[in-house]
């Protein structure tokens, strides 16, 4: 972690969201880095308070407060009001920071991200979009801005099972191209259960019947894999 952003951005990977981080001036630091942490290679946030040596890259603004010499510089009145003003002033820097250089379609992603945890966007699945890691709603939430421009199809349906089931195996009938089989390979909790009924809700298109295979693939005779004694699914 290099930078300010790094770290919020670690951190959040780690649970810790933005608005419980404190940032300060370290008391120790390396002139050659952002960053104050005992490690260089550091790559967790251990607590919310991170310390940082702003004259790295913003000497301009914190070195007349930082360099400032009266009595209270320590304790007291000011020192107090000097520590939260440092704090205020870099959570408006960090929030430029982590959007420098966003598009107009991330822009779009993060919204319609934001929209689908809060239930603002698709009310009924926001617990099930909650269940799914910060990287998997990312990516489905870019999913759910290409279906919005160019309409549902099979292959959205399948690129989000992916996301969440790299080995999945999605077969269609010859016979009947409306009609779907999945095999998903893992156990059917009902967390992966919820993870998995937001894909369908959301991607799967309208008149298409899906017959879902968790743990075990159904039996495929002259097929010795799918043919296992007990590990084996009727396909009814």
């Amino acid at each position: 972690m290099n930078f300010m952003w790094d770290m919020a951005i670690r951190a959040g990977e780690q649970g810790r969201p933005e608005q419980e981080l404190f940032f300060c001036q370290a008391k120790e630091y390396s002139p050659f880095f952002e960053p104050a942490f005992p490690c260089l290679n550091e790559t967790k946030v251990e607590n919310g308070r991170i310390e940082l040596n702003l004259l790295y890259r913003f000497a301009d603004i914190f070195q007349d407060i930082l360099a400032w010499e009266g009595e209270d510089r320590e304790t007291g009145a000011y020192a107090q009001f000097r520590e939260f003003f440092i704090d205020a002033v870099l959570h408006a820097i960090l929030y430029t920071d982590l959007r420098d250089g966003l598009t107009r379609r991330e822009v779009s992603i993060r919204k319609i991200q934001e929209e689908l945890l809060d239930g603002s966007f698709f009310r009924g699945a926001a617990g099930d979009f909650a269940g799914m890691d910060a990287g998997e709603q990312y990516r489905l939430a870019s999913l759910v801005l290409s279906q919005m421009e160019t309409g549902s199809s099979l292959g959205m349906f399948r690129r989000a099972l992916k996301i969440l089931y790299p080995k999945c195996l999605l077969y269609q009938f010859r016979e009947d191209g409306k009609k779907l089989i999945l095999y998903i390979g893992m156990e059917g909790t009902e967390t992966e259960k919820s993870r998995f009924r937001f894909v369908e809700t959301m991607f799967l298109p309208v008149g298409y019947e899906l017959k879902v295979f968790w743990k075990y693939h159904f039996g495929i005779v002259g097929i010795e894999g799918t043919m296992r004694l007990g590990e084996t699914a009727l396909y009814e």
